[in-house]
């Protein structure tokens, strides 16, 4: 795994212990800790002690893929699936009682290749 700055540690450190076999590109942007394999920015994780309520796993993924996805986070509310334009992303919050559940999940279907998760980034 490439870490771009070492910095600060990330935050979620199982996340990326479980997607190491991946060999994803880690950089830290903006307040978030980007994972991307190849040219897909695959998740991001937030951790703002200024504002907590978005803190979490951040996925990525097209609009087309937000309904699907949300039978596999069944009680993650409505409202932690975002729409802009053909683009889409799912938060998995801190503050919800699922969140290391569904965080595990999400690495799962990343590893196990799920199409739906990860979206083609613009130049990184």
């Amino acid at each position: 795994m490439k870490i771009a700055s070492a910095k600060k540690q990330n935050p979620f450190q199982f996340v990326l212990d479980e997607l190491l076999p991946l060999r994803p590109v880690v950089k830290q942007m903006f307040g978030f800790t980007h994972v991307y394999l190849d040219e897909k920015l695959l998740l991001s994780l937030r951790y703002s002690e200024k504002e907590p309520r978005f803190n979490g796993v951040w996925l990525y993924t097209q609009a087309e893929h937000l309904d699907s996805l949300r039978a596999e986070f069944p009680t993650l509310p409505k409202h932690r699936f975002w729409q802009s334009g053909k683009k889409g992303w799912i938060i998995l919050t801190t503050k919800g009682e699922d969140f290391e559940e569904y965080a595990f999940k999400a690495c799962e279907m990343i590893l196990n290749g799920d199409q739906r998760i990860g979206r083609i980034s613009r130049k990184r």
